[in-house]
């Protein structure tokens, strides 16, 4: 039972009964007092000459047959009608999560369309920052749940490997490599000040002093790479693609891009600049392609990369850019639709930054003189999950406050503790019913109906959900709402645990109750592969 069966139903009694009706809604209740699920579609329907009290409404949709079975009773409350579904329908939900297995919450709703996740495309010039950790764990649990939701997803890192920024990191390493022979070397106000660049110079072998800025800069780049790699995949995170700016830039797509946009008549010389005509398609003011002295924006090696995106075929483009690229979204949305891609299908997610603390105390960082805390420091001190789980629990578009030392704490203080722990918990109690002769084959074959506590129908309602979850975030690109369920559920089942005892002597119980901890087991493991996130045998 899901919100969409039971809009369906209402479509056909109402397109059957010849009312006329506004785009109306059926969502899970807010309260447990409000029934199950609860829609707004009374005041939805149209004003014609063929009107229905709420009474008479309810009473159409109690005599219809599906709804009879599946619904012991249906209420209005502040003309808001409240369904609430028997209980044999809430316990076929545990067969069906036992028989899913771990295709459970799984569904066909991208229709294998292809889509490309750009995210982290860190530039090669240092280690991974905290803001780049919050995009690497947000669009490699996006990737996962779109793909469990149908969706053929790529994930790609671009490289922006050219520029002005590579040629300072060349200098600034070649500093440091002189200053290691003991020779007096200068790093550039604008460069890159990092104990990292220390550790680099020591791995060059003995070469001539006048060795070119290019030979430093290839050398930082790859080994800055090597860095950022082993840290993402530290963290559970891998890219299928890793697309470097210099192909664009050796293939020449950028001057081929900016020839496609001269033929549609969309580019213009202006105080000897080569200007974007963005406001055609909805930017605020035109952009600067190729400034005076010849060299090109960042906007037009992103066009070529776009279109070269649009020209592999993909479906819909997702980036995940950080808060100092939002006024940078209406400029490529009108890229793209230059290109005849259609803009709607370009989601630009803005992930706002991280505020580390240490209890109350802030950590104050500098990123331009090195002075800030990495990914991979974070990790070692917190672990990788902690660091995941906190960086996924707040919407992306939320500035985030994270705590450090709550997320070391053992405790059920600690969230991920507290969602890991129940999960080994459940494993534990799965392993002594197994000891005492309970075997998972069986569970299909337990009467669920003596699943009659509160909580236990309450635990099995909110499993029910767990699809449901996994749709919304996928629809709306915001996995928040998994982490948040995979807590709430978290509660629900210690809560469980600490009021009953699910094996005892009466054996028909307890096989129906180690099913129901099975189903939980399944939703968590599923939850937590979605997120990324690690599930320990024993803490």
């Amino acid at each position: 039972m899901n919100p969409n069966e039971i809009k369906e139903k209402l479509l056909e009694i109402l397109i059957s009964n010849g009312y006329q009706y506004e785009k109306f809604n059926v969502f899970p209740s807010a309260k447990k007092e409000f029934g199950d699920f609860s829609t707004n579609l009374f005041f939805k329907l149209k004003k014609t000459e063929k009107q229905i009290s709420t009474g008479d409404l309810i009473n159409l949709i109690k005599n219809d047959p599906w709804i009879k079975e599946n619904f012991e009773k249906i209420e209005e409350k502040n003309g808001f009608i409240n369904f609430f579904v028997k209980n044999q329908v809430v316990y076929a939900t545990v067969e069906e999560i036992l028989r899913a297995d771990r295709s459970y919450g799984k569904n066909n709703l991208g229709n294998k369309k292809k889509v490309l996740i750009e995210f982290v495309s860190a530039n090669p010039t240092g280690p991974l920052t905290i803001a780049h950790g919050r995009q690497a764990a947000f669009g490699e649990a996006l990737a996962r749940i779109l793909r469990a939701c149908g969706y053929s997803v790529t994930k790609e890192y671009y490289l922006n490997d050219c520029g002005r920024q590579m040629e300072l990191l060349g200098v600034s390493l070649k500093a440091r490599y002189l200053q290691l022979k003991g020779i007096p070397a200068e790093i550039p106000e604008d460069g890159y000040h990092g104990e990292y660049l220390k550790d680099i110079a020591e791995k060059i072998q003995d070469i001539a002093l006048d060795t070119d800025n290019k030979f430093f800069e290839n050398f930082a780049k790859e080994e800055i790479l090597k860095m950022i790699k082993k840290d993402l995949a530290d963290f559970n995170v891998y890219f299928n693609s890793w697309f470097p700016e210099s192909k664009l830039r050796n293939n020449g797509e950028v001057e081929k891009i900016i020839e496609k946009l001269k033929e549609k008549g969309l580019v213009y010389q202006k105080d000897d600049a080569l200007w974007f005509k963005s406001t055609v398609f909805g930017d605020d003011k035109d952009r600067v392609l190729r400034k005076k002295d010849g060299s090109y924006t960042y906007l037009a090696p992103d066009i070529a990369y776009h279109q070269d995106k649009i020209k592999r075929g993909f479906d819909i483009l997702i980036n995940l850019w950080g808060p100092d690229h939002a006024g940078y979204v209406s400029r490529i949305k009108a890229a793209v639709k230059a290109m005849g891609f259609d803009p709607e299908k370009l989601h630009i997610i803005i992930v706002q930054l991280t505020t580390l603390y240490r209890g109350k105390e802030k950590i104050l960082m500098s990123t331009r003189k090195g002075q800030f805390i990495t990914l991979r420091q974070l990790m070692d001190e917190v672990g990788p999950d902690s660091t995941k789980f906190f960086f996924l629990f707040r919407r992306a578009d939320s500035h985030l406050d994270f705590d450090m030392e709550l997320a070391k704490k053992q405790t059920e203080e600690n969230p991920v503790f507290y969602i890991q722990y129940a999960f080994v918990r459940a494993m534990h109690i799965l392993s002594f019913g197994e000891t005492k002769g309970f075997k998972q084959n069986d569970f299909i074959h337990a009467d669920f109906s003596l699943l009659k506590q509160d909580i236990e129908i309450e635990m099995i309602k909110r499993l029910k959900n767990f699809p449901l979850i996994v749709e919304q975030a996928a629809k709306t690109l915001e996995v928040s709402k998994i982490a948040g369920y995979i807590l709430d559920i978290s509660g629900t089942f210690h809560s469980y645990y600490q009021k009953f005892r699910v094996v005892d002597e009466n054996e028909d119980l307890s096989l129906a109750r180690l099913a129901l901890v099975k189903c939980f087991s399944i939703v968590m493991q599923n939850g937590l592969d979605m997120l990324g996130i690690s599930q320990p045998e024993k803490m």
